[in-house]
């Protein structure tokens, strides 16, 4: 697998079909680790030992979560004509509570050292996002490892997913890298993940997620010189079934209606 491109004139943000939106509980089960090249090409030895999400994950270990998806106005030159010119009502799309789904995912898998808070803002860049890590961790031999931040630029998109707003699938792909910031070191790496969805009802999704590793090209490093002998390819691949619940709240008092929600960060509307 090579990494995801982005075309030119795309949008700068993931859209996710409109059945997504809403609060989910998320089950998320590793199915399997694939090493296309060998353990030997992996970059770090937590990948081996476990996964991106957390060291010691194993095939078979379920973990639980909750997502966010909610609606915005996009900002689209479209949009902005229809405005100008006293058209149609701008339409609104559904896309990712990033900074809230970094934390809850963070927490859930119980990392060594979680975020804590994340700074992203959708309407100036939704690219980006600056990650805050909770209090300095202690290594096994009881050494702090001395404070941490992150940086993840989402570099490509793309989302595939039938215009008729029952459609049932949708599919999108998003590469991202992380540098994280540690005392005297820096970590960089390329990930892209890749998932599909499918409604089973109106409250209830199944989906397949896969994680792809990627080696970083720099000329000065061993793992440079790895990345010219894979050509840039994916190097570890970690596969995930998703069982996904929407949240709902009653709207009567008789119980029998309900309907989805989800706050929006911010101002973000």
């Amino acid at each position: 697998l090579s990494p995801l491109q982005e075309f030119p004139f795309n949008d700068n943000e993931l859209y996710y079909a409109p059945f997504l939106f809403g609060s989910w509980k998320v089950k998320a089960t590793l199915k399997r680790k694939i090493y296309p090249y060998g353990k030997a090409y992996v970059p770090s030895k937590s990948l081996v030992e476990g996964s991106p999400r957390n060291r010691e994950e194993q095939v078979g270990s379920s973990t639980i979560y909750e997502s966010h998806y909610f609606s915005t106005l996009v900002d689209t030159k479209k949009n902005e004509i229809n405005f100008q010119l006293g058209g149609s009502i701008p339409k609104s799309k559904i896309i990712a509570d990033r900074a809230y789904n970094a934390i809850s995912i963070s927490n859930a898998y119980g990392q060594l050292t979680p975020v804590q808070d994340v700074t992203w803002d959708p309407r100036k860049d939704p690219t980006r996002l600056s990650l805050n890590f909770g209090a300095q961790p202690v290594a096994n031999d009881m050494r702090p490892l001395g404070p941490r931040r992150g940086e993840v630029y989402i570099e490509s998109r793309r989302a595939e997913f039938s215009p008729n707003i029952n459609a049932n699938i949708y599919a999108c792909s998003e590469k991202n890298r992380s540098v994280t910031i540690a005392t005297r070191n820096v970590i960089v790496s390329d990930t892209e993940s890749i998932t599909e969805f499918h409604r089973i009802g109106p409250n209830e999704v199944r989906g397949i997620n896969r994680l792809a590793v990627y080696l970083t090209p720099n000329p000065n490093s061993r793992e440079g010189v790895l990345w010219q002998e894979v050509r840039g390819k994916a190097v570890a691949f970690f596969d995930y079934e998703l069982e996904m619940q929407r949240l709902v709240s009653n709207s009567s008092p008789d119980e029998r209606e309900t309907r989805a929600c989800v706050k929006a960060p911010g101002d973000v509307i």
